[in-house]
């Protein structure tokens, strides 16, 4: 393992809302901003600005504040299925996987192709130790939206530290990497490690 379980939690967390190609440092493009655009047309300035407020207090950490933000929002805008992902984001960065399980479960009945939505379940299957099964949701994530860079990532974890398919971890980590446009120094720095070590094994 590459860096510790805490410091790998801490990163998908930060960087788990964001879309893209976004790195671990960036956290102004957030899952939210797709459904912003869809409902441009439907939604006042005033509601737009109201959810990047939102998001704006999440990405800062003040998680009391941001919830209950989304949570008025949400009801203003049931349809809409980013509130509902950015609220299980909440909670499972509270520990709260079952309650951020159902208010992922709402987010794909507005969704049911919410590559964000899927790669946060597959999150919460992992650290239930559920490891298959979280496979199975990051795959799914990939498929939904192939430059997901994050999905990537995690998949990359998955192979790497508990499934030990390294050729596969250096594939999804070589994605990943691409994506960012190799920004993240500290896994490009393990990818040469493991690529060394399959050449040596």
């Amino acid at each position: 393992m590459h860096m510790s379980t805490l410091f790998i939690n801490i990163t998908l967390l930060t960087a788990l809302l964001l879309s893209g190609c976004a790195t671990h440092e960036d956290k102004t493009k957030h899952l939210s901003e797709q459904d912003i655009n869809k409902a441009l047309k439907e939604t006042s300035e005033s509601d737009i600005q109201e959810y990047r407020n939102a998001l704006s207090l999440l990405a800062n950490g003040k998680l009391d504040k941001a919830e209950s933000a989304l949570v008025s929002f949400s009801e203003d805008h049931p349809e809409l299925a980013g509130p509902w992902a950015n609220l299980a984001l909440i909670n499972i960065k509270n520990n709260k996987l079952e309650k951020a399980e159902k208010l992922l479960e709402a987010a794909l009945q507005r969704n049911p192709k919410m590559p964000q939505a899927f790669n946060l379940m597959g999150f919460i299957e992992k650290n239930r130790g559920n490891i298959i099964k979280a496979r199975v949701l990051y795959t799914k994530a990939i498929e939904m939206k192939g430059n997901y860079a994050i999905a990537h990532y995690n998949l990359a974890l998955l192979y790497d530290i508990y499934i030990q398919d390294i050729p596969k971890a250096i594939i999804h980590y070589q994605k990943y990497m691409r994506l960012t446009k190799n920004k993240d120094k500290n896994t490009a720095e393990w990818l040469n490690q493991l690529r060394v070590s399959l050449k040596k094994g």
